[in-house]
């Protein structure tokens, strides 16, 4: 469709949305002023209609933040009010940009369609994860988001998806017309025959408010789609009004309970995923913040060769990377990404204005996770990271899972059989020693056979306990079998090695495990080996080997022995001190 297309559909579904807001009579107490019905019944806004709209205010927020960077670059210095003249131009092109990420997530029904499916949903809940992706985006615009919400759940009929579509649209347009330093209150009420969200806002100091129904600033097609979303699941959105605040009034009927369902887990925020978004049109760039900075916490990066940086440094969750960039194009970053260990495993989605099926196989051939093809709407970009960090956290559990002893929590044999032969190289790479520690505890069968396996396991996990609180970050401890656990020390020798198992040696001592009654003490026996000059060709399965034989030697000689190997720094076996 042409621009001119987009302009005379985006103008007439305006005129619509102005036509569909009606006046009523009588406001609640405790609410502004008088109340005006959002009436979305008869507007006609096809998935067509508002893509076209949201491409329209995109190329207009696109227009600003050109306008604003060729004023700012072609000035050595600019007055003050000039650079707070060119700040607010670049607000204004962010508001835009949001805007039209929210006209296009609002699918609205066509005309006569029947009402949605509904089922019981917890307004609470869903309004609290709503406020808590809005709370960066209202901190950085200064207005402060005050909630007011009941401690019980409350509970509404409403379609699940279409409902939380609307709240979305309705905090986001009342966030974008809150002045900057104002305050936005968010509250909810419920009896048995409905649920009642209201979203109020400060107003713009000294502004003359028109007469509703001939008033379109940008919030009103917003609210129609809104509006027609409400009306869809059975319910209303009204908007009150005074000289100094409004208030948007959503109404769902309720679902005849006031608790929630057992099986309703609790919300808790999560952890926010970290992305790299990389791309060299600083408008796509800066317009992909806007569209993420709500969910992620976003590093973004020029080209694919600061996005490969950044991958080292931020450690991100997901990189999204454009495929044709200076530099280092997405292809050649994607290669570079996979090639070092640091970053193999961080998932890649490509984007690019091109998506022939020899692009997608070849990015999908070097490993992409994904690819999506420009244009997209917001809510397929985050639908897409989504479904690939879901994916990722599910894969690392299982990794994690099949890496871990379920007893101790330590690593497995496996998982230490992998991390052997990578330290092993590091320190012949570099020439830096790395010693190995066996460990077996002492007086297990007594345990067993006196209270039981459940005690003895209590006894391995205790055993495993203190030694992890003495590794280093660096360092790597895993259950060998049974009794037996087995520890990498990178960049430690011998006789440093001998000094940690002392420490953890004397740490058992000092420990007890108590079941019921009795008091269980804690001993083990240590043998240590370590990589050095008289051995440079020594196999990984060497260095264990002549652990275990300082081991026999340390049981041999008594419990809670440390032994080392008689090839290293000539430590005689004897009892810790």
């Amino acid at each position: 469709m042409t621009g001119r297309g987009r302009r005379e559909e985006s103008a007439s579904a305006s005129k619509g949305a102005r036509g569909r807001l009606r006046r009523r009579s009588g406001a609640p107490g405790e609410l502004p002023g008088p109340v005006d019905r959002v009436d979305g019944a008869h507007l006609d806004l096809t998935a067509r209609t508002l893509s076209a709209i949201a491409q329209d205010l995109r190329e207009l927020a696109g227009a600003i933040r050109r306008t604003a960077r060729v004023i700012r670059s072609g000035a050595a210095a600019l007055p003050e009010p000039s650079l707070r003249a060119l700040a607010a131009l670049n607000r204004e092109a962010r508001q835009v940009t949001a805007l039209a990420g929210g006209i296009e997530q609002l699918e609205v029904l066509p005309p006569g369609a029947a009402q949605l499916d509904r089922k019981s949903i917890d307004l609470r809940a869903l309004v609290a994860r709503t406020l808590d992706r809005w709370s960066a985006r209202a901190a950085s615009r200064g207005v402060a988001l005050v909630r007011d919400l009941p401690p019980s759940p409350v509970m509404a009929l409403a379609h699940p998806e279409r409902i939380e579509q609307t709240i979305e649209g309705l905090i986001s347009c009342a966030l974008t017309a809150t002045p900057r330093g104002g305050r936005m209150r968010v509250a909810l009420e419920a009896t048995r025959e409905s649920a009642r969200l209201v979203v109020q806002r400060d107003v713009r100091p000294g502004r003359v408010r028109r007469p509703l129904p001939e008033r379109l600033d940008r919030l009103s097609l917003g609210l129609a789609v809104c509006g027609a979303l409400a009306e869809a699941q059975g319910g209303t959105l009204e908007m009150s009004h005074s000289p100094r605040s409004e208030a948007l009034l959503l109404t769902m009927p309720g679902s005849g309970a006031l608790e929630a369902p057992a099986s309703t887990p609790p919300t808790a925020p999560g952890k926010r995923s970290r992305l790299v978004v990389a791309d060299d049109d600083p408008d796509a760039r800066e317009a992909l913040s806007e569209i993420l900075a709500d969910d992620y916490d976003v590093v973004l990066a020029a080209d694919g060769r600061e996005a490969c940086a950044l991958a080292v440094a931020a450690r991100p969750d997901l990189v999204l990377m454009d495929l044709y960039m200076p530099q280092l194009d997405g292809l050649a970053a994607l290669g570079t990404l996979r090639e070092d260990a640091r970053t193999a495993d961080v998932p890649v989605i490509l984007i690019s204005g091109r998506g022939d099926a020899l692009t997608r196989s070849r990015s999908l051939d070097l490993g992409a996770v994904d690819f999506l093809q420009k244009p997209f709407s917001p809510r397929e970009l985050k639908a897409r990271i989504e479904r690939t960090l879901r994916l990722t956290r599910r894969e690392t559990q299982l990794q994690e899972l099949a890496r871990t002893d379920p007893l101790t929590g330590l690593s497995n044999l496996r998982a230490f059989r992998t991390r052997l032969e990578e330290e092993v190289k590091r320190a012949r790479r570099y020439r830096t020693p790395l010693s190995c520690v066996m460990v077996d505890m002492d007086r297990l069968k007594p345990i067993n056979d006196e209270m039981g396996h459940a005690a003895g396991d209590a006894a391995i996990a205790a055993v495993a306990e203190v030694m992890r609180h003495e590794l280093r970050e660096t360092d790597f401890g895993a259950r060998y079998g049974g009794d037996e656990f087995v520890l990498l020390l990178p960049h430690t020798s011998g006789t440093e090695a001998r000094v940690f198992a002392e420490r953890v040696s004397a740490r058992l001592r000092e420990s007890d495990l108590r079941l019921g009654e009795r008091r269980i003490p804690l001993s083990a026996s240590f043998g240590i080996a370590s990589l050095h000059d008289g051995y440079p060709e020594e196999t990984e399965e060497n260095l264990v080997h002549r652990a275990d034989e300082a081991l026999y030697a340390a049981k041999r000689a008594g419990r809670g022995c440390v032994a080392q190997h008689s090839g290293m720094e000539d430590s005689p076996v004897g009892p810790a001190a």
